[in-house]
């Protein structure tokens, strides 16, 4: 326990603490001046500090500097190592030259000097979009540069018109043309300038590109192998309302020598090699439209061509497959310029823009080249008429109607011909079947037709009166058929129901696909069946009583099931031909059955029963061989019945 006199001592010396600072505080002149003191202290300080840091960033500069000289340096030598002599060419900036005429407006890249785009002026897709050829177009050479080989897509052209920029599109119309040159310079030791120029010919109203390709003083710097390779890769777009449709008359299609070949259609991929034979022309075929390249003075020596159709996304909708081929080109490496002369063509498969062309380029168009009636139809008949009903600006649906009428009218007397040959054979027939009674046996089957024969003849009836108008009319037929799908005339062209009369009229979209039959219900299909089953059965009720193989009516009523399946996903125009060609058949056999007078028939028959028959040389020909088989036969028998 502390004592009073300790307590004391200790608040004394506190006191002494206490008093001692704040006599020794300085003065706030002294405070100032060591607050000024310090700051000058940190001002160095940081002086310091940023000196370092200004040192630091210097440094580093320098030294990044050095790596951006290193890497230049770096990148400069692997682009002389890639691509040789035209390493200069492989950098810079991908630009678009956009040039057009009253046909089309076309996309040129500098990257690689290609066509990348073309859009289609007169033609929309059936979404009413702009029709876009193709989502990727690229094509180019594979030179021969030292040890490697350089792809003229990877590198980049400077594009001139007279020598000069180009700083704005481009319009040509009429008869007025433009040149663009795109040149790829080369780095040559000598004093004379070489480059590699794509020249591109746009003329107005014309769907064709001119594209020249020129290799000016190359010699030594590509190496002279007799041929450079062109590739050219395409994904085409879909343009029409069915795909399925589209992608099945989708192919390559080529001109070798004279004779146009293509790869398999029906959606099918292929792939073909052509060696030795000098091709043409190679065409991209869509269904109603078409990428060419047409070689003017020489043509590919040798052409490798694939059809290839990916599987894309769903939400991909615009793809319909891939064109694939890697084309010969002549070049001679000793000459000091060589140039190829070749043309592109964009634009619709159309019958009279590519016939004019006169390279066979209309042979894409299938009208039935395979037979030549079929071909001759078409080209020289129902073509011409349908562009002159055409030029009327009416309606397609009125014209198809004009159409059929005018061909019903031509084939009229053919008509007549068969449908009055049938009912005079129906008028006859109770005759035919006593002929039947009379010889019933299988050995007396001659006698039985040489009987028919001489009926027909008294009752004056030719019995090839009825096929052979028949046959002569089935290539027409069968050319309407080829005709109507192919016609990019009637592409988007609406008639009643139907918005597309080149595609399927759809009344009704099911929810699932009928096998052979698809998802939806096309009603020119079903009025022409059911046309089909009404003529079938107006045909057998009329043939009551004749003659029939078995299993034929069955056979005549399973015909139109059979078109109803067939025609269901055809365009609309050809059932709408088909059915209202039908209607113009019931009117005929109708009008030619009130010709025929039934009586007239008949007493022709009793007039001629007891008048010899005069024979043809056919007909003397035939029973003089019957008799000579006849007596061989007998010689035969009696040859055997000796030797029993």
């Amino acid at each position: 326990m502390l004592d009073r006199n300790t307590i004391i001592g200790l608040v004394l010396i506190f006191g002494v603490f206490i008093g001692y600072g704040i006599l020794s505080a300085p003065s706030e002149e002294e405070k100032a001046a060591i607050k000024a003191k310090q700051d000058s202290i940190i001002r160095v300080q940081e002086k310091i500090a940023l000196q370092a840091k200004t040192i630091q960033i210097q440094d580093s500069l320098a030294q990044l500097n050095n790596d951006t000289t290193q890497a230049s340096l770096n990148q400069d030598s692997i682009n002389l190592s890639v691509f040789g002599a035209f390493a200069s060419c492989s950098q810079g900036i991908n630009n678009t030259i956009k040039v057009s005429n009253e046909l089309f407006e076309v996309d040129f890249s500098t990257l690689g000097a290609l066509v990348k785009q073309v859009t289609l002026k007169n033609y929309t897709t059936y979404g009413k979009q702009p029709v876009k050829l193709f989502d990727k177009n690229t094509y180019g050479l594979n030179l021969t540069v030292g040890q490697n080989i350089v792809r003229t897509e990877n590198l980049y052209f400077e594009p001139t018109i007279d020598n000069k920029p180009i700083t704005k599109p481009i319009e040509v119309k009429g008869n007025d043309s433009v040149v663009i040159v795109f040149k790829a310079k080369v780095q040559a030791d000598s004093l004379k300038t070489a480059s590699l120029d794509f020249r591109y010919v746009i003329r107005g109203n014309d769907y064709r590109i001119g594209y020249d390709i020129l290799f000016d003083n190359l010699k030594g710097i590509v190496t002279d192998q007799g041929s450079v390779e062109m590739g050219w890769n395409s994904d085409l777009r879909v343009q029409e309302k069915d795909a399925k449709v589209e992608v099945k008359n989708s192919s390559i299609y080529y001109l070798l020598k004279d004779e146009v070949d293509y790869l398999k259609e029906n959606g099918s991929d292929d792939k073909k090699e052509e060696n030795g034979i000098p091709i043409k022309w190679v065409s991209y075929k869509q269904q109603f439209f078409s990428t060419a390249l047409i070689t003017n003075n020489d043509s590919f020596a040798s052409a490798t061509m694939q059809t290839i159709t990916e599987k894309r996304p769903a939400k991909d909708s615009t793809y319909l497959r891939t064109m694939q081929s890697l084309l010969t080109l002549p070049y001679d490496g000793d000459a000091a310029k060589n140039e190829i002369k070749m043309d592109f063509f964009f634009g619709p498969n159309k019958y009279g823009v590519i016939s004019d062309y006169n390279i066979n380029m209309e042979e894409i168009i299938p009208l039935g080249w395979g037979f030549f009636l079929l071909q001759w139809v078409n080209r020289f008949v129902i073509i011409p008429v349908f562009d002159f009903l055409s030029g009327f600006g009416w309606n397609m649906g009125i014209v198809i109607l004009i159409l059929t009428i005018l061909v019903k009218i031509v084939l009229f007397p053919l008509a007549y011909k068969s449908y009055s040959s049938s009912a005079k054979m129906r008028v006859i027939q109770p005759e035919i079947q006593k002929i039947n009674e009379k010889f019933p046996k299988q050995e007396q089957a001659m006698e039985k037709q040489k009987s028919v024969m001489a009926l027909y003849k008294r009752a004056g009836i030719n019995p090839m009166a009825g096929c052979l108008p028949m046959l002569l009319q089935f290539p027409i037929l069968v050319a309407m058929f080829r005709f109507f799908p192919a016609s990019i005339e009637l592409r988007q062209q609406s008639f009643l129901w139907a918005d597309d009369l080149s595609s399927y009229d759809s009344i009704v979209n099911l929810p699932f696909e009928i096998p052979f039959y698809g998802s939806n219900v096309s009603l020119f299909c079903l009025l022409m069946s059911v046309a089909q089953i009404f003529y079938t059965r107006m045909t057998m009720k009329q043939q009551q009583g004749t003659t029939q193989m078995p299993g034929m009516k069955v056979m005549m009523y399973m015909m139109p099931v059979f078109m109803l399946f067939m025609l269901n996903q055809f365009s609309a125009a050809l059932n709408y031909y088909y059915f209202i060609s039908l209607c113009f058949t019931f009117i005929q056999v109708w009008v030619i059955g009130k010709t025929i007078n039934q009586q007239k028939v008949l007493d022709t028959l009793k007039a001629n029963q007891n008048k010899p028959i005069k024979k043809s040389k056919w007909q003397t020909r035939m029973e003089d061989l019957e008799k000579k088989n006849r007596t061989l036969v007998e010689q035969r028998q009696k040859q055997q019945n000796k030797r029993k």
